[in-house]
């Protein structure tokens, strides 16, 4: 049997972080019922150009709902032992817990390619519903500039697909919580195509 990648070069290879034993049953289904709450609260997030921000990074068009996170999700960003967890598995000793949100893709709900601002050294993502498909995303452009992302938009698309692109598949249910580098790492979501509603939250981090 192959032996498991070490989390910190897990990190530093490919721009991830797994880790188990902060997500069990009762909490997860406390995220799902606070998300279903939260739904109620939601605005949508829609951008309609492409551009480059001047924290380094990079956004194109987008359409999906945004809703604040609650007090089970808020607990879950600001668990101390979790956090010792993430900063030992990446090797930022000041990451430091920034934010967080449910984000709801309805029917033709998207996001083009894009990175997190720069508050998002770290992104955890958590599918709260089963029907969330992987997320598209380019390690292969880690850390480029703005502007040489603009010009793969120009080339490729949005959605990019072929030698170089990869795909993310998010957890579903309690167990494993996955992050990855959401500043550094262009990634994107294809329009969702289910009729039902597909649930994502999001926790963000920061390295001081």
């Amino acid at each position: 049997m192959a032996e498991a990648t070490p989390p910190r070069v897990l990190w530093e290879r490919n721009g991830l972080v797994q880790v188990r034993g902060f997500l069990p049953p009762d909490r997860f289904d406390a995220l799902v019922t606070e998300a279903q709450q939260q739904a109620e609260q939601s605005t949508p997030y829609e951008r309609v150009e492409t551009s480059g921000h001047r924290d380094g990074s990079f956004a194109s068009p987008a359409h999906c709902d945004m809703a604040a996170g609650g007090p089970a999700l808020y607990g879950l960003l600001s668990d101390k032992e979790l956090l010792l967890v993430l900063r030992e598995m990446t090797g930022m000793r000041r990451l430091t817990p920034f934010g967080c949100v449910y984000v709801t893709y309805n029917h033709g709900d998207f996001q083009g390619l894009h990175t997190d601002d720069v508050k998002s050294t770290l992104t955890i993502g958590i599918a709260l519903t089963d029907n969330l498909a992987a997320m598209g995303w380019a390690p292969g452009l880690r850390a480029v500039y703005p502007d040489v992302l603009g010009k793969v938009v120009a080339e490729h698309g949005m959605f990019l697909e072929g030698d170089g692109f990869e795909h993310l598949e998010h957890p579903h249910g309690p167990g494993l919580l996955q992050g990855w580098a959401g500043y550094d790492i262009p990634h994107w979501r294809s329009p969702h195509t289910d009729s039902r509603p597909a649930v994502l939250a999001t926790l963000s981090y920061l390295d001081l």
